[in-house]
């Protein structure tokens, strides 16, 4: 199957396609990887005043799709292994996830797409929600046939195989705010190295919100001021290989500046007491 055949599977089960650069997964013209298309004859349109993704890879936006995906790595974790515990503690038979259309990533991972009905809601984007898992509904993904340096993304299921989203995707994404572990520990992911690591490197595909969020909440517990704290995220978010949209760098930097102040108004209210 060629590209232009994988890309009308996807439109046609709803799917927002965007163009990646050759051996990348982002789109690196003004609104990223927002610049997707469901009508077939968009897409064409687009890549003729782009030329230089003519042959680049495939994503799809889920934030204007209605499509959810499991994400389940094996390149830094063990997903597999992960996700086979969960479903062992919840009951559900682990062969389910082969029931719906799955790609193998680059390296090596699986995803698991699903549908949206209309009359149903989507399920949280959450990344890491068990270790080497996410539920992705509010980002971009890579999809077949792209390739990263020689290492192709595949169908392993026939595409038609696309299930409606099943309740244990629902369960799982809410699965992070049902652990004991204090939201205090939850907001520790990353250690102090890693944070400016993604200074000098950008922001993870498939974490940049999480990452963002973290690196601005420790720039304002240093007491940091808040025009470098986002001189200091723009500079990051640019250094990315899939930068975040303006919008929502900003959203990011104002929901961690609104907890700092809200922080400091605690404190200072249990000095006063």
């Amino acid at each position: 199957m060629n590209k232009w055949e994988h890309i009308k599977q996807y439109q046609q089960s709803s799917a927002h396609v965007f163009m990646a650069l050759p051996n990348q997964k982002h789109n690196a013209t003004p609104g990223g990887y927002h610049n997707s298309f469901n009508n077939g004859d968009e897409l064409p349109t687009w890549l003729a005043k782009h030329p230089d993704y003519q042959n680049g890879n495939i994503g799809i936006d889920l934030s204007k799709s209605n499509l959810v995906v499991v994400d389940i790595d094996k390149h830094k974790h063990n997903g597999l292994k992960s996700i086979g515990a969960w479903f062992k503690a919840h009951t559900i038979n682990p062969e389910t996830i082969q029931d719906t259309y799955v790609e193998r990533t680059a390296t090596g991972g699986l995803h698991a797409f699903y549908l949206i009905p209309n009359d149903k809601i989507k399920p949280k984007n959450v990344i890491n929600v068990i270790n080497g898992v996410d539920v992705l509904s509010d980002t971009a993904i890579t999809v077949a046939p792209s390739v990263i340096y020689d290492e192709p993304y595949r169908a392993i299921t026939q595409f038609e195989t696309i299930q409606e989203v099943p309740e244990w995707v629902y369960k799982l994404a809410e699965y992070q705010n049902n652990t004991n572990t204090p939201i205090t520990q939850r907001r520790s992911r990353y250690s102090n190295l890693e944070r400016w690591l993604m200074v000098k490197n950008g922001f993870e595909t498939g974490q940049r919100n999480d990452q963002a969020m973290s690196l601005a909440g420790y720039l304002f517990a240093l007491d940091v001021d808040a025009s470098s704290i986002y001189d200091i995220l723009q500079i990051t978010n640019e250094r990315s290989n899939e930068p975040l949209p303006e919008r929502e760098l900003n959203a990011i930097y104002m929901s961690a500046r609104k907890r700092e102040e809200r922080k400091r108004v605690r404190i200072n209210s249990y000095g006063r007491d």
